[in-house]
């Protein structure tokens, strides 16, 4: 991949980890707050984006099933060693804040392979599994009359309510996308690069969106609509999430990542302790030495400043870690 195209990976990565933190970093219902939400505000895009770049990603130059093979090999270091670490470390900040609780082996397999205590980490597991079903993928993209089926199938799973174990199907619709734009990338029938991409993938989020709106009304209407509107949002996630994809390359350049855009995955790994100190730190200040007028001012500020103290702490720790203990460093992002 050329250095460009790398370098938008890392610009993309770094922005959607901006908005993940302020998605967990909301702690009331203001309007300000609400636009960023993971339901109905600008967060929704950030993780069917992450979900499209990384089945984009995965099947980036994979010509068969032996390639898929290799890449699931190099995913245990990559993904599932990291998932299983971090998952350990925060039951281990658990017990540190608990320390009554006492260690169980039952809790501690529940919080390495469930995440129970890392929560942000269902985005990890739900990439394991769909690594996984990369094998099936792999198969369906060679032709496009099987991709159109695979695509009905997941429609018709939506429509008649038909839940898949452990895998979101709005998840695997996110990363098939990815796996098919690489497929035509791999053929250099699609640019990853394209400022006139955004005018279309604009168009097409506009339609969908008009789509959405009128599924809206038709489920206040009946609420046998409702798969119709469910159908209509994945499509706006989507759309939007192309828009975003190319409206990066009319703001940027790529030409120099810079070193606090930098180690994301460490950033998505620790934002969440972060995150969770700074609300309970700000309302044990605020409901013991402050009166009520102040409350919402000081939420909104912790709020927009939550991503800069993630990013300043992620790049010190970082560094810190990768001068001092560069091997466990390595380990703990997947040797990235």
């Amino acid at each position: 991949m050329p250095i460009r195209e790398k370098n938008k990976v890392s610009y993309l990565h770094f922005i959607l980890s901006v908005l993940v933190i302020l998605i967990h970093s909301i702690n009331n219902e203001s309007k300000v707050e609400r636009l960023f939400s993971a339901e109905f505000g600008i967060g929704q895009f950030a993780v069917p984006l992450f979900f499209v770049i990384s089945g984009f990603l995965f099947m980036r130059n994979v010509g068969n099933t032996y390639d898929v093979k290799r890449k699931l090999r190099k995913r245990v270091y990559t993904l599932l060693i990291p998932f299983l670490l971090w998952n350990v470390i925060y039951y281990g900040i658990h017990l540190f804040f608990n320390p009554g609780v006492g260690v169980s082996i039952a809790e501690l397999v529940d919080a390495a392979f469930n995440y129970k205590y890392n929560p942000s980490f269902w985005f990890i597991y739900q990439l394991i599994l769909l690594t996984i079903l990369s094998l099936l993928f792999e198969i369906v993209i060679r032709k496009e009359s099987t991709i159109a089926l695979f695509y009905i199938v997941c429609i018709l799973l939506i429509i008649f309510d038909i839940d898949i174990p452990y895998v979101n199907e709005d998840a695997i619709i996110y990363y098939f996308t990815g796996a098919v734009f690489a497929k035509y990338y791999n053929k250099r029938k699609v640019l990853f690069i394209s400022k006139k991409d955004f005018i279309y993938a604009l168009i097409i989020s506009v339609l969908v969106f008009v789509l959405n709106r009128f599924a809206r009304q038709l489920v206040t209407i009946n609420f046998s609509f409702r798969t119709v509107f469910i159908l209509s949002v994945i499509l706006v996630r989507l759309a939007v999430s192309f828009m975003i994809f190319y409206l990066c390359d009319l703001l940027f350049s790529y030409n120099k990542v810079y070193k606090f855009m930098q180690e994301t995955f460490f950033l998505y790994a620790i934002h969440y302790a972060i995150v969770k100190a700074m609300i309970i730190l700000m309302k044990f200040i605020m409901y013991k030495y402050l009166p009520g007028d102040f409350f919402y001012p000081i939420e909104l500020s912790v709020f927009f400043a939550s991503p800069i103290v993630c990013i300043i702490v992620n790049y010190y720790l970082s560094n810190f870690m990768k001068k001092h203990f560069s091997k466990e460093y390595k380990v703990l992002v997947g040797n990235r």
